[in-house]
Parts: structure tokens; C-alpha cells; sequence
């Protein structure tokens, strides 16, 4: 039979191994955000949240930030970045290479969902009726409302092959809006809030996609541990309407907790999507 001793040192190890793993906690994180807008906008987004997060966890932020969605999620499985802000085809394709995430939470739209579409948009008074060729601007390879939502939209819609068409990767959501006001495109995709932010200068929406899951932030497992990635959701979650509103911006509206499986709508591999436009 164990004695009493020994049992007693049995219990006083465990409490302090659980305590060694706390104390090994990261708390600096390494946050990415995609890059939609321009990069002191990405940014200040998240200032809010992080300073809340480091206000409650004492957990500190740095901004990791890259131009390109590719080297987000490289660097994710290099483990330089330990949380990420990813939308439903990024989240996939880096699923798809690197088993080792957990969504945290969704982020809620201006209308109060957690979902969002995927847009045509151009000028107006342009038109593509009858054209031949078009010329048609993406964000990035990898975004949802890039290569892949566009095209499908061109073909459900109109009856019109992106391949068939010039292309070319602006590199964001405003810069493929942007392309079309300036004349140098006559079609962009791009995300719903983003495309509605130019309506008061001419951009009309032509086209919507079904609603989609919305951007989430995503933890790294094998940077931090599950015990801290849930302990960060939690922080979160609980966080009371009144402050996020207070913060405007990107959590303005709240979020909710993040199901991986609803990601599943996303089916494609993201190696068939062309790194490079035509044009």
C-alpha cells in the first residue's frame, strides 16, 4: 500500500507540472492579418482586440504582416505565425498542407451575420454586353473572392469563362474596386462590404454569391498549446457587446465561436488555382 508520503509527493508533482506548462505558455503572439486594405488599416483592425487580449491574458501582440496570403500561410507552418485572421479558402488551403489548426472565432458582418458574399462589381456606365475579351481584376490567388468566386460567378451568371478573359492580381479587395473605377478594369471580384464601400462613386454590384462562412481567426497547435488557444477563445467570447461596439472597425459587430466544418462548402484543392494572371 502507497503511504501517505508518497502519495503526497505523487500530488505535489502533478500540480507542478501543470504549473511548468502554464509558465511555458507563449506570451508573445505572432498575429497575422490578411492583407485586404492597406497594411496600417489590417492593423489597426485588431489593435482593440489585442490590446484586450493582452490586458486580460498579459499576452502581447506582434503584427506580423505580409502582402501575400502564400507567405501567411507558409509562415504559419513554419510556426512563425501562431494566430492568423483568415478567410474560408485560405483557412482550407492551409488545412489542406497542414493539419495543426483550430478556428478561434468568426467575426460577425455589419449585418449582424457571420457570413458573408462574394461580388462582380465595375463602373456603371460600363458595360461588357457583347465583348469579346474583358479584362477582369482578382485580389490574390488565394482569396475566396479572388480566382475562385470570380470565376464561378462569371459563369453561372453570364455565361463567361474567366480563362478565356485578360486577368490579373491586383493583390486586394480595394485595389480590384479600384481598378474599375479607374477604368483599368471592367470587372472586379471582391467582397461584399469592401465593393459597397464605393458605391457613392459609381461601383455597382452585378453579381452575388451564396452567402459564405465568415473569416476567423485561426491558432496554430503546435505553437501554442490547446490549453491557451481555448483559454484565448473563451477571453473572447465573453467579451460584452458594449465594448466591441466600442471599438468599431472589423468586431463592431461581435463574433461567434468558430466550427471548423463549415469550412467544408470550400471543395477545391487550392493547387489548381493559377498563381499568375495573363495580362
Amino acid at each position: 500500500m502507497l503511504n501517505n508520503r508518497y502519495i503526497k509527493y505523487c500530488f505535489v508533482s502533478i500540480i507542478l507540472l501543470f504549473s511548468f506548462a502554464d509558465a511555458n505558455d507563449k506570451q508573445n503572439i505572432n498575429f497575422a492579418p490578411l492583407p485586404m486594405k492597406k497594411a496600417s488599416k489590417n492593423i489597426q483592425d485588431f489593435v482593440p482586440m489585442n490590446s484586450y487580449l493582452k490586458e486580460k491574458l498579459n499576452l502581447n501582440t506582434t503584427y506580423v504582416y505580409k502582402d501575400n496570403y502564400e507567405d501567411i500561410l507558409n509562415s504559419f507552418i513554419k510556426g512563425e505565425i501562431d494566430i492568423a485572421y483568415l478567410g474560408p479558402l485560405p483557412l482550407v488551403s492551409l488545412k489542406q498542407k497542414y493539419p495543426h489548426i483550430k478556428p478561434i472565432i468568426t467575426f460577425k458582418q455589419k449585418n449582424g451575420s457571420d457570413k458573408y458574399r462574394c461580388v462582380l462589381a465595375k463602373f456603371k456606365t460600363d458595360s461588357f454586353l457583347g465583348k469579346k475579351n474583358i479584362k477582369v481584376a482578382l485580389t490574390q490567388p488565394l482569396s475566396t473572392c479572388g480566382y475562385f468566386m470570380t470565376k464561378k460567378l462569371l459563369k453561372d451568371k453570364f455565361n463567361i469563362k474567366l480563362d478565356e478573359q485578360k486577368y490579373h492580381y491586383t493583390m486586394s479587395h480595394s485595389n480590384a474596386v479600384l481598378g474599375t473605377l479607374s477604368g483599368e478594369y471592367l470587372i472586379a471580384g471582391a467582397k461584399d462590404s469592401i465593393a459597397k464601400k464605393y458605391d457613392s462613386v459609381g461601383i455597382e454590384i452585378i453579381a452575388k454569391s451564396d452567402y459564405l462562412p465568415g473569416f476567423s481567426l485561426i491558432a496554430n497547435t503546435k505553437t501554442l498549446s490547446i490549453k491557451q488557444i481555448e483559454l484565448i477563445q473563451k477571453t473572447l467570447l465573453e467579451i460584452s457587446p458594449k465594448l466591441y461596439k466600442s471599438w468599431k472597425g472589423i468586431s463592431a459587430k461581435g463574433f461567434i465561436k468558430a466550427n471548423i466544418h463549415d469550412y467544408d462548402v470550400i471543395n477545391i484543392k487550392s493547387t489548381t488555382i493559377p498563381l499568375q494572371g495573363n495580362m
